[in-house]
């Protein structure tokens, strides 16, 4: 007679390959998916730079603070510069920690520069009292905090800062 060798089971062995499998398929998927939300959020927030920068360019003849104050014609109410561009956002902004918006006059010299920088124009008192063609600028700055930062080995919050230029109608 043959002497056969003992079997040797591999108890718990496919537990463990599966484990590991799905261990990496998982970090896969959710880094997919966390930087697909980041593109969103980046999206839609340019988006409302644009659109705020554009709303304030065609409304240079409000008063000074319709950066941040409703204006009343007597007729009709024009939401501020901040609240309009809020309102393009408001899909994201819970992704948001800090989530801060300016309007200010821009430099024409630093815009030119290589690369482009977008910094407030010294010596102008506001952005509505820019001349016809002079640069508009709406900037969005805040820190986006991932769903799962500790999981996918990224930091805390992600610092954005979105600036959007355009030229004065006034």
């Amino acid at each position: 007679m043959i002497a056969r060798p003992p079997i040797r089971r591999r108890l718990g062995t496919t537990t463990v390959e599966v484990a590991v499998v799905i261990s990496v398929f998982l970090l896969f998927l959710f880094g997919i998916l966390e930087y697909c939300r980041f593109l969103l959020m980046l999206h839609v927030v340019t988006n409302a730079a644009r659109d705020g920068a554009r709303y304030a360019v065609v409304n240079v003849n409000k008063p000074t603070n319709f950066d941040t104050v409703d204006y009343f014609d007597g007729a009709t109410t024009f939401p501020s510069v901040k609240k309009y561009t809020d309102s393009k956002s408001a899909a994201v902004q819970q992704m948001l920690t800090t989530y801060t918006v300016s309007v200010f006059p821009c430099d024409m010299t630093s815009l030119n520069a290589t690369p482009p920088v977008v910094v407030t124009k010294t010596g102008s008192p506001s952005w509505n009292q820019a001349q016809f063609g002079d640069r508009i600028a709406v900037r969005i700055s805040g820190d986006y905090k991932p769903v799962l930062p500790n999981f996918l080995f990224m930091s805390a919050t992600i610092p954005i800062n979105i600036a959007v230029t355009m030229n004065s109608e006034g």
